[in-house]
């Protein structure tokens, strides 16, 4: 029997109020362990109440494991100071426990709140994010996903870069791991995708121009001019006007989806007549284009509608009137969808598509209530 009284013994006090160690190579007549190695699998699992399988099967996100018996695992990890090597077991395995994600911009305030959503569901599911950033360019997005399959990332969530086509689909084939396309998919190609129903949203938000205020003018602002999300808007627009059997004109400025791009197009509107209804391709630039009309003296001269309905839409003044897409759902969803994948509860990515619904607020004029 080894000496245990000739070091101390590491203990780390549980939830439950017992000391458990930290160590392994436990004496089978006291239960403590000595010095000479770290704590095992085993440990965790004895200490969760559980079998082995099940805490490899929560450590490694594979298997069918409750979320309570998850919670309950990982709590044990903290409290034995277990750590897990993730870079041996990623070269067992060849993955590692990181979701990669591409994004076009780290500044949107709409892609911001997508990935909230997706990072705190994978934190949840014991995996991290490997984020990176194209710049909405189809070159950086070749590299960002060369890169990602390097690090043996477990699965892909990714934003594709406007004019991303064929060459993007099969390099993700060729790689084969459980991918999503987030908030845009590829016009011609029936990917797993997690997003909003562009074409609802758009209706959604000229039928109420339309309707609401009998706009007769109405002006798309913003968003690339190749970009799906927009095609799609501009589709619904041009339903809403179709079944409106009204004279309409219809006005289309492709921009980039920022601030300053709002802000130029506004400042290019206040200097003519105003559209009597305007649609921005999101509510940033619907900000600027707000900015704007309140250095012209105009505010409430026409109608305005973003698109996402971010968290600072409320507060804007005047209050945006929006079509609220769910940001963080649909980051939720996508994540579910690939540890779906990743845990072997399912073979294929899912695709899930959000109903958008129609905020209305101060920036499209008075209302009794909202719709």
């Amino acid at each position: 029997m080894p000496d245990l009284y000739a070091f101390p013994v590491l203990l780390a006090l549980t939830d439950n109020g017992f000391c458990s160690t930290i160590y392994r190579d436990r004496d089978p007549l006291l239960g403590f362990a000595s010095m000479t190695g770290r704590v095992t699998l085993m440990d965790v699992a004895r200490h969760a109440g559980v079998s082995r399988a099940t805490a490899s099967y929560v450590i490694t996100g594979t298997g069918r494991v409750s979320t309570a018996t998850r919670q309950r695992v990982f709590a044990s990890m903290e409290a034995l100071g277990y750590v897990y090597h993730q870079g041996a077991a990623s070269l067992r395995r060849q993955t590692a426990r990181t979701v990669g994600v591409v994004v076009p911009n780290i500044d949107r305030l709409f892609f911001g709140e997508v990935l909230i959503g997706l990072e705190s569901t994978l934190t949840t599911s014991g995996y991290m994010s490997l984020m990176v950033s194209t710049r909405d360019n189809v070159d950086h997005q070749a590299r960002a996903v060369r890169m990602l399959r390097e690090h043996q990332v477990a699965a892909l969530a990714i934003i594709p870069a406007t004019g991303s086509g064929a060459g993007l689909i099969d390099h993700i084939h060729s790689w084969g791991a459980p991918t999503v396309f987030l908030t845009r998919y590829i016009a011609g190609f029936a990917e797993p995708y997690v997003g909003s129903d562009e074409v609802r949203g758009g209706y959604l938000a000229a039928s109420h121009l339309i309707q609401s205020h009998q706009c007769r003018s109405i002006a798309y602002v913003g968003g690339p001019e190749l970009g799906v999300a927009r095609i799609d808007r501009l589709e619904g627009v041009r339903l809403a006007i179709g079944e409106s059997n009204a004279e309409i004109g219809l006005t289309d400025s492709p921009s980039a989806s920022t601030v300053e791009a709002g802000l130029a197009i506004g400042r290019t509107l206040v200097a003519g007549e105003l559209p009597q209804g305007i649609m921005c391709h999101n509510d940033t630039v619907a900000m600027g284009l707000e900015r704007a009309l309140h250095d012209a003296g105009r505010v409430g001269e026409t109608r305005v509608i973003g698109y996402d309905d971010v968290s600072a839409a409320q507060a804007w003044v005047p209050a945006l009137t929006s079509v609220a897409t769910n940001g963080r759902r649909l980051g939720e969803a996508a994540a579910e969808a690939l540890f779906a994948v990743i845990s072997g509860a399912e073979e294929t990515v899912r695709s899930h598509v959000e109903p958008p619904r129609l905020i209305v607020r101060e920036s499209c004029g008075e209302h009794s209530e909202p719709e």
